[in-house]
């Protein structure tokens, strides 16, 4: 009897599945056809993004091609109509490119927004830092001290890869103005600093040495009455004002 109700178990299991596999049939025919779909649609996207990276690849040495030809119009022309159609990656290398012609055409505010641009489309913060250290240094001799250290400001922060060059360009800026004072605690911060470039630091060095060293102040003094005494100018005045009251 056994057997016998096995057997009556089995035909139902199959009846079972064959009626699951009617009803859900379609649904596994379109699940399968989006599998096979989507897979086909992965693999042409990627042949054709490999593509457009070869073409762009092409271009874009074709414009290097240029610049070492020493065709800066041409190269500034191809540079912005590859920008224009080129992948995300190569969009930030053709704006530093452009840039880098402007300055040598002597365009210096076109080259600082090209490289503000550029500092936009990279991903990595090192390249974001240097497109923004070039956009600044594009314009720095036409800035003020206070503008460039607005400008500088973000960059010359703790950890930021490009710090020592901002705070050396500060320092440039500040001695040109006259501002022995900051100058030369930009050189001083340079000249200490055990992670500077040793460039920069021999420089800042170089700098201190024609700086000279900071004028002392002289403190005030105390006569035997106790009252403190004051020199130069500030003595002057104090005469001045003392025979204005008639003291």
């Amino acid at each position: 009897m056994s057997d016998v109700f096995n057997e009556v178990d089995e035909e139902l299991r199959r009846d079972k599945a064959s009626e699951l596999f009617t009803r859900y049939r379609p649904l596994m025919i379109a699940v399968t056809l989006a599998i096979v779909l989507g897979v086909s649609g992965f693999k042409g996207w990627q042949w054709y993004s490999l593509q457009k990276q070869a073409r762009a690849a092409e271009s874009f040495n074709a414009v290097i091609e240029l610049l070492k030809k020493g065709d800066l119009e041409a190269a500034d022309k191809a540079l912005g109509d590859f920008v224009k159609s080129a992948p995300k990656g190569y969009v930030a290398l053709a704006l530093m490119e452009q840039a880098a012609v402007k300055v040598q055409q002597g365009k210096a505010a076109e080259a600082a927004q090209l490289y503000t641009q550029a500092s936009t489309q990279f991903n990595d913060p090192l390249y974001q830092d240097l497109a923004a250290l070039k956009a600044v240094m594009a314009v720095a001799d036409e800035l003020t001290l206070g503008d460039l250290d607005a400008k500088l400001a973000p960059l010359a922060g703790p950890g930021r890869p490009f710090r020592f060059t901002a705070r050396e360009l500060l320092a440039a800026k500040a001695f040109e103005e006259g501002d022995l004072s900051r100058a030369r605690d930009e050189y001083n911060y340079l000249s200490f600093a055990l992670d500077a470039p040793t460039g920069a630091r021999t420089r800042a060095g170089q700098a201190l040495a024609l700086l000279g060293p900071a004028p002392e102040v002289k403190p005030a003094t105390q006569d035997e009455a106790g009252n403190t005494s004051q020199t130069g100018a500030t003595a002057t005045n104090t005469e001045d004002k003392n025979e204005e009251t008639g003291q």
